[in-house]
């Protein structure tokens, strides 16, 4: 085996490039920086990662991701050298990726509903809280998951005998 199995989330820097090999695979190569600490002045500090990956792995994400998504990869870890132009010698890390997933992004470019007309989610209730005569709290809207019916087990909690 080559290399370190490796598994990382980070942020894509660029959009994803897909390319087709002379063999005519697909792959998409992107560049990926992951937070590994924090510098003294409270900054984070990042590593750069270059991630490949191959066939409808890539297809995929080429078309969902884009500069400032997250990531989800897994695959092997090498560190490569290289001698630049004006004579300096580099390292990298490159991830050779088996599993590519773009990570949800909760939040982020939300589009909110004017209050009252927004829908519950699949398999939630909806809960309005009202918190009585104070205007600068306005009303909430909550969701709550409903519970699934389970035979027996509700049963039970009525107080009916149990199934067996």
């Amino acid at each position: 085996m080559r290399g370190i199995e490796s598994a990382l989330w980070g942020v894509l820097g660029k959009d994803p490039e897909l390319k087709i090999s002379k063999t005519g695979t697909p792959f998409t190569t992107m560049n990926v920086t992951v937070t590994v600490g924090k510098a003294d002045d409270g900054k984070d500090v990042g590593q750069w990662i270059r991630i490949v990956c191959f066939g409808a792995t890539a297809e995929q994400i080429a078309a969902r991701a884009k500069k400032g998504d997250r990531v989800y990869c897994e695959g092997t870890l090498t560190q490569n050298t290289w001698t630049v132009a004006n004579g300096d010698t580099r390292t990298g890390l490159n991830l050779a990726a088996w599993k590519v997933e773009k990570l949800a992004a909760i939040g982020k470019n939300r589009q909110f509903r004017e209050k009252g007309h927004e829908p519950p989610p699949t398999g939630f209730k909806r809960i309005v809280e009202d918190y009585g005569a104070n205007p600068d709290r306005p009303v909430a809207t909550k969701y709550r998951r409903e519970r699934p019916k389970i035979q027996g087990i509700d049963d039970f909690e009525r107080g009916d005998d149990l199934p067996f």
